[in-house]
């Protein structure tokens, strides 16, 4: 019994000991300094965090800076190349036609010549000149129209 006594009364007094230095510490202002602290930290580290954002963000917003901009030469260059292949084509084509037209010309001035008079042959080539005229002046329009179109795009 005696065991038992001495069991309780050690028990009662820690827990006793701990009850008041608990309340003491409680009332005390010891806790103000942890506080500070928790607080100062806490605003260290948002701040940290704030801080690691903003430069992930810039170098993010650098990095889609650059590839727009390589995306923006890119399609330039190939605005440009195909803009270079349709006129190279149109000159060819345009070219091409006045050929046709000039042998075309040649071979009717000299059935001209063969069959009828002087006269005849220079209102004919007048005539075919300013058709011929005409056509290729409205094929460059068409073609600049043409170039245009497909540049706007």
């Amino acid at each position: 019994m005696n065991r038992l006594k001495r069991k309780v009364m050690m028990v009662s007094l820690s827990l006793s000991t701990c009850l008041v230095i608990g309340t003491a510490y409680a009332y005390s202002d010891v806790s103000t300094p942890l506080q500070n602290w928790y607080k100062t930290r806490s605003q260290q580290g948002m701040s940290e965090i704030n801080i690691k954002a903003q430069q992930e963000l810039t170098v993010a917003g650098q990095s889609l800076k650059a590839s727009a901009q390589d995306k923006i030469s890119k399609t330039t260059a190939n605005l440009n190349k195909m803009a270079d292949d349709t006129s190279h084509r149109t000159i060819d084509h345009i070219e091409a036609v006045n050929q046709a037209y000039v042998s075309q010309i040649e071979r009717s001035a000299k059935e001209l010549v063969e069959t009828r008079a002087a006269t005849d042959f220079d209102k004919y080539v007048s005539t075919s000149k300013s058709n011929h005229e005409r056509e290729v002046d409205q094929l460059a329009a068409e073609t600049i129209l043409e170039l245009t179109s497909k540049l706007g795009k």
